[in-house]
This record gives structure tokens, sequence and C-alpha cells, in this order.
């Protein structure tokens, strides 16, 4: 280890620094971690004051997320693919809404855009009253650490780090290698406590090797949930699953969703799933089906 490095590392946090992951030493100096969008966008709104003997008019919520006319297509050699066709969609903030479709409608690319792992080709995206298809790809970055969750449906676990670690890992990466370590006993307290959540308390220093099908899932809630998400992107997240572990999956991301009010988006092809959120919409051929 070299005279840079603080005693103590552990072998990943190691790595990321040595890899670059992490903001460099004079961005560490001024106490800058990485590309900012106003935070302030993106953080729950305060809460409201009392209410006065008169009750205002109920006004209609504005999603949290939605996206207008959105188009998507994919090219394969010469020819062009088109995957979404102008797909309207919103999610109600504290609300679990699940898109479903078959194999091929385009619901994950729904999903991945939403998200800003890819950009559309026409349409737009808003997320807390912000446009954000548009963002360039350090603001999105910074946008998927502070506010959104995500899983999928084959895990994304790295297989060389302990099932705390892989919570962690999130953690490491958006608030550096500084910052981390300064914080680390409190960074480490809170995804033990997701851990336990989650109902791996006792699985804590095993390798994903060493986890089911429905315990890796669960790592990647805990670890989806590690920087408080305002919201969760759920893609298949019971897709490779059995039905009896799908279901404790479901029964987790429910009582998120009504205890901490967390917003989830989900994406399946099994209606039994669909069905137990609060709004639903089905894509057909890259489109929304009028119901």
């Amino acid at each position: 280890m070299s005279n840079a490095e603080p005693q103590g590392l552990s072998a990943l946090e190691i790595r990321l620094q040595r890899e670059s992951v992490l903001p460099d030493h004079e961005a560490r100096r001024h106490g800058v971690t990485g590309p900012h969008i106003a935070a302030s966008k993106f953080t729950p709104p305060a809460a409201a004051p009392e209410a006065k003997s008169e009750k205002p008019a109920k006004k209609k919520k504005k999603p949290l997320l939605e996206t207008k006319n959105l188009h998507k297509s994919y090219r394969k050699g010469r020819l062009t693919i088109p995957v979404l066709r102008g797909v309207d969609f919103a999610a109600e903030e504290g609300k679990i809404t699940t898109i479903i479709g078959q194999s091929g409608s385009g619901k994950s690319t729904l999903l991945h855009l939403m998200g800003t792992l890819d950009s559309p080709d026409s349409g737009e995206i808003n997320f807390a009253n912000t446009r954000i298809d548009k963002l360039n790809i350090r603001q999105r970055d910074a946008l998927r650490s502070r506010a959104f969750g995500m899983i999928f449906q084959f895990y994304h676990l790295l297989p060389e780090l302990t099932t705390l670690e892989n919570v962690l890992t999130p953690i490491m990466i958006s608030h550096g290698m500084w910052r981390y370590w300064a914080a680390r006993k409190k960074f480490r307290k809170r995804a033990e406590e997701l851990l336990e959540m989650v109902g791996l308390g006792h699985r804590v220093t095993h390798k994903p090797r060493e986890l089911s099908g429905g315990e890796m899932q669960r790592t990647a809630i805990a670890r989806a949930l590690i920087a408080q998400p305002r919201i969760l992107l759920a893609d298949e997240p019971t897709g490779n699953l059995d039905e009896q572990t799908g279901g404790e999956i479901m029964d987790i991301l429910k009582r998120l969703n009504r205890e901490q009010n967390l917003t989830i988006v989900m994406v399946t092809h099994d209606n039994a799933i669909a069905e137990q959120g609060h709004e639903t919409i089905r894509l057909t051929g890259g489109r929304v089906e009028k119901t």
C-alpha cells in the first residue's frame, strides 16, 4: 500500500481509489465529489404547513416522473427497429406504478430511458418538475446517485464482494474515498440495517455465489436503497424467481411503499404482479394500449 492510501482500507476501497472511480486529489481538497445538479430539485418537498380551518380545494398532483410522446429506435445493420412509438407515461409520488407487456413491447426500454441509462430519439422525460432527458452524462450520473434506486432481473452484483460490500458500493463511488472513509461507520450501519430489513442480517459476509436467487435480489434491493432514493425503478424484479420467492420480493417492495412512501415504477410481464400496483399501463408494440 502506498503512503497516500489510508491505513485499514478494504480491498474494494483500494481498488476504487486506484481505478480513479473517485474524485481526483484537487477535487477532494475542495470538498467536491463529482458533478452536481441542484440537490433541492430532487429532494422530497418540505412538510406542508398545518391546514387552516377552511380546507383549500384539492389540486391534481403533478406526476413525480413522466414522459411525453417518447420515441426510441435502434439500428441493426441497415435496419431501423422502432421500439417506442410516442409513449406518454406518468407515475404519481407515493404509488406503485406497473408497466406490463410481452417481450419486445418496449417496457424495459421505457424504464431505462426514464432512469437516464439511455436517451430517447424524441419526446421528453421529466422528474420532479425538471426535464432530465437533455442532461449530460455527468449530470445523469449525479441524478442517479441521488434520486434513483434501480434493481434488475439479473441482480448485477459484483461477484468478488461480500453482500455488505455490494450494498455499500454506490456510496463509495458517489461520495468519494475520503468522504466515505470519514463517515464509514454511519454508512456501514445503514447498510447493515437495510440487509436486516430485507432478511439478510445473517448474510453480510457471504458472496453472491453463496446466495440463492431470492437472496441476491434482496441484496440488490438493499443496494438500491442505500442512497435513500426518492424513486425506485425495478426491471422485472421477480422475473428470475420462482412464484413463492417472487411473492416475498413483492411483499418487501409493497412494505417499502407503504411504510416509507417510496415511489416505485416496476416493469413486469406477469399480470398477477402488475395487479399489485396502484396504477398499471400496458405497452403493446411500443405504444400505450388504450383501456
